[in-house]
């Protein structure tokens, strides 16, 4: 076909290793290429999104069927939503009344307190380098297109 150009050795080298053609030495060379070339990564990330685009074009499976009937349940989504709020109200009550237990307390040490504000100030780290993680990764993952 005129005007079309062929894909280069990286671009089917990449292709060949999201299909799991490579073998071991081969794999393991390209996945140490991977670490140190942004636009092979690319290339994995888009042959990744165009797998799972084509899985998701292929007719729906039973279990799809059954999902879209799950969510459309007025008793699944009621059920969820009371779930979720009993878990979450009782959660924070309880955190609640145990950071004001441990505030008031005059014979809690400070050693305690210490131990809590550790606690708060890891869990705060921690969901900030998530956070950072996902949006960093976001172009890559093939799965941020898929509508189920």
């Amino acid at each position: 076909m005129a005007g079309q150009v062929e894909p280069t050795r990286a671009e089917l080298l990449a292709m060949a290793y999201v299909d799991g053609e490579l073998d071991g030495a081969e794999r393991e060379a390209f996945e140490a290429r991977l670490a140190d070339e942004s636009d092979l990564r690319r290339w994995v990330a888009h042959y990744r999104a165009l797998e799972v685009l084509a899985r998701q074009m292929a007719p729906p499976e039973p279990s799809d069927h059954e999902w879209a009937r799950l969510e459309g349940s007025p008793l699944h989504h009621s059920g969820n939503l009371l779930g979720w709020t009993l878990v979450g109200a009782g959660g924070a009550t309880l955190l609640g009344i145990g950071l004001w237990r441990l505030c008031t307390d005059s014979s809690t040490g400070s050693l305690p307190r210490l131990a809590v504000l550790c606690l708060v100030a890891g869990f705060a780290a921690l969901l900030a380098l998530c956070i950072h993680a996902r949006v960093r990764l976001l172009p890559l993952d093939p799965y941020r297109k898929v509508q189920r």
